[in-house]
């Protein structure tokens, strides 16, 4: 707490963050995230000079302008997690702005994470198991990125992981089959929550942790589905990083 309070404070530390974001990260997202420019020869310690943007909160645009930018803001931070490995820590509402133009600008890069090109590695991994439905894998994925420890009794983990993950997939079967006959999302929801308590059961019933920088990246998810939501009460936070996670698998 106490380092990323002083980086905070600390503008030439900022200064390089956005830099690194405009090198790294937009090449990626072919403009459409902007970054504001930043002019080093008027900066210092105690002063960041950056361009000037003028634009709306994303949270407070139209909900159209909220539905079309929501799936460009998830890209763009799971390109930060699985690509670039630098994100943007700090991803609150008032950080996501939309230019003249109608693109998604980040701003305030004081607080921004690292994480290691094994973690990516990994992570993507994940993902190829978890499409495969390989339960096993991502156990030993969970060791990997530090969710579990390395001595986890795997043994009793595996069974009722693995039914959650079956009922997990006849939720998904049932959604399907709901959104063709027109049921109300309520119920669909109502299954999806039921499989969540029950994996929230086993996380506290085994020795489960989350590293730091898949909280802030979490958060920064939340946040989205958050302002997503208040233009389209119906966005899948999955439906809309499945195209990215499965093109990066």
């Amino acid at each position: 707490f106490a380092r990323a309070s002083y980086l905070e404070l600390d503008y030439e530390h900022e200064l390089a963050n956005a830099e690194r974001m405009t090198a790294e990260l937009l090449p990626r997202l072919k403009g459409r995230v902007r970054v504001p420019r930043t002019h080093a020869a008027a900066s210092s310690r105690k002063v960041l000079a950056a361009e000037w943007i003028d634009g709306e909160q994303l949270a407070r645009s139209p909900p159209e302008v909220i539905r079309r930018l929501v799936p460009v803001g998830v890209e763009c931070f799971l390109a930060q997690l699985l690509d670039v490995g630098f994100f943007h820590g700090d991803p609150h509402p008032g950080n996501l702005l939309v230019d003249g133009d109608g693109r998604l600008v980040l701003i305030d890069f004081g607080l921004c994470a690292e994480i290691d090109k094994f973690d990516s590695r990994a992570l993507t991994a994940t993902m190829v198991h978890l499409m495969r439905g390989d339960v096993p894998a991502l156990i030993d994925d969970a060791v990997t990125l530090r969710f579990l420890p390395p001595d986890v009794d795997r043994a009793a983990l595996l069974p009722p992981l693995s039914k959650i993950f079956e009922q997990g997939k006849l939720a998904v079967a049932s959604e399907i089959a709901a959104k063709r006959n027109g049921a109300a999302v309520a119920q669909r929801r109502a299954q999806f929550g039921a499989v969540s308590r029950e994996l929230n059961q086993i996380f506290f019933d085994f020795p489960f942790a989350v590293p730091e920088y898949f909280a802030l990246i979490t958060r920064a998810l939340i946040v989205l589905e958050g302002i997503a939501l208040s233009g389209d009460k119906y966005f899948d936070l999955f439906n809309a990083a499945y195209p990215y996670a499965q093109k990066h698998a």
